[in-house]
C-alpha cells in the first residue's frame, strides 16, 4: 500500500508512570557501543525514506544533551515528558502537526487533522534499520485504516534465538490459527479517530501477559467495556490458553486452542477495543521487536550486535 510519501514520529523515551528502567535508569540513555538507546533508533527513523520529522518525547533536557553530543538534531524536536505514556503520545502527536504546547490534543477533534496519521516507535529497539521502518509504513493502508499494529513472525526471530552456543533473545508468542508472532513495536496511527485511546495507555500498563494480575486487569476491562468487546475477549482468553499450555508441555492442545483464534479476528478484536479500524502489518527483518527490556537482553544485543546487524542489512539489500 502506498502511504503518504513522508509521515512524521514520535519516539517515546518517557521514564514516568508504566515505563520500566533497566539498571535503574531509563532505558533511553542505556549506551550501546557508546550511544545511548534512543540514538540508535532515532537514526533510523530519520534514515527511513518514508520518515519526515521525528519529536521525542521524554527529559527534555537529557534528551537534548544527548542529540548534541551525537550530531542528531536536524529533524528532531524535542518535547518534555508529561505524567505517563498517553500523555506523552498525545503531546508528541500535537507536536507533529506543528503546534506548540499551549494547543490541546482533543481541541483538534474534528478538525483536518482526524485524518493525518502518526508513527509511534519506543526508545528501546537498538536493532531497527530504516527498511524495517519503511517496510511497515508502505504495507500499511491509511486510508482505509485509523490503526496499523507492525508483528513479525516466530520464523523470522527464531534467527535471534539461542543457538550454537551463542546467547539470543527469544520472545514470549501470541498464539494465533496461522502462526506465532510478536510484536513489533512499531505503530501507526490516526489518534484523533480513535474512540477509547485511553485504553491504549491501560493495554501498555498491562503488555507482561505473563502477569498474572495483568492477565485478570484485561480480561475484567474488556468485560466492562461492554457486549462490543465480547469478540476481543474470546480472542485474548484463547490466546492465552494456548499461550499457557504451549509453556506447560502441551503442544498439541495448544494448537487445537490457537486454531479457534483467528488473525482477522484479532485485528477486529483490537478495533474493537479502541474504536478505530485496525490492521496488522507483517515486517520481515526483526530488529524492531527485539526490545532491551532487561539487563540480560540488553547484553545479549551488545554481544551480537554486528553480526545481527549486518543479518538485517542482507535481508535489506535482497
Amino acid at each position: 500500500m502506498e502511504p503518504v510519501s513522508r509521515i512524521n514520529a514520535i519516539l517515546l523515551a518517557g521514564d514516568r508512570r508504566a515505563s520500566v528502567q533497566v539498571f535503574n535508569d531509563n532505558k533511553a540513555f542505556l549506551q550501546l557501543r557508546g550511544v545511548p538507546l534512543f540514538i540508535h533508533v532515532l537514526r533510523a527513523l530519520l534514515d527511513a525514506d518514508h520518515v519526515g520529522k521525528v519529536v521525542v518525547v521524554g527529559p527534555s533536557e537529557r534528551v537534548a544533551a544527548a542529540l548534541q553530543e551525537h550530531g542528531v538534531e536536524d529533524g528532531v524536536e524535542v518535547v518534555g515528558q508529561g505524567d505517563n505514556m498517553i500523555d506523552n503520545f498525545k503531546a508528541g502527536y500535537v507536536a507533529s502537526l506543528g503546534f506548540g504546547p499551549e494547543v490541546d490534543f482533543w481541541s483538534l477533534k474534528g478538525s483536518e487533522h482526524e485524518n493525518t496519521p502518526v508513527l509511534v516507535s519506543p526508545c528501546d529497539i537498538p536493532l531497527m534499520i530504516p527498511d524495517e521502518v519503511d517496510e511497515f509504513l508502505t504495507r500499511s493502508n491509511m486510508r482505509e485504516y485509523d490503526y496499523s499494529i507492525g508483528i513479525t513472525s516466530e520464523r523470522v526471530l527464531s534467527h535471534y534465538h539461542p543457538q550454537e552456543g551463542k546467547p539470543g533473545i527469544k520472545m514470549i508468542y501470541f498464539h494465533v490459527k496461522e502462526d506465532l508472532m510478536r510484536h513489533n513495536n512499531l505503530h501507526i496511527g490516526k489518534p484523533l479517530k480513535f474512540k477509547h485511546l485511553d485504553y491504549v495507555e491501560k493495554m501498555y500498563e498491562w503488555r507482561y501477559q505473563t502477569r498474572f494480575a495483568n492477565i485478570l486487569n484485561m480480561v475484567f476491562s474488556l468485560i466492562f467495556k461492554g457486549w462490543r468487546l465480547l469478540k476481543g475477549l474470546r480472542i485474548f482468553i484463547l490466546m492465552q490458553l494456548s499461550l499457557y499450555y504451549d509453556r506447560r508441555g502441551h503442544p498439541r492442545l495448544s494448537d487445537r486452542l490457537r486454531s479457534l483464534a483467528g488473525f482477522n479476528r484479532l485485528a477486529e478484536g483490537i478495533g474493537n477495543a479502541l474504536g478505530a479500524r485496525t490492521q496488522i502489518v507483517y515486517t520481515h527483518f526483526g530488529g524492531a521487536a527485539l526490545d532491551a527490556d532487561n539487563e540480560k537482553d540488553l547484553a545479549t544485543i551488545e554481544e551480537r550486535y554486528d553480526e545481527w546487524m549486518e543479518y538485517q542489512q542482507k535481508l535489506a539489500n535482497h
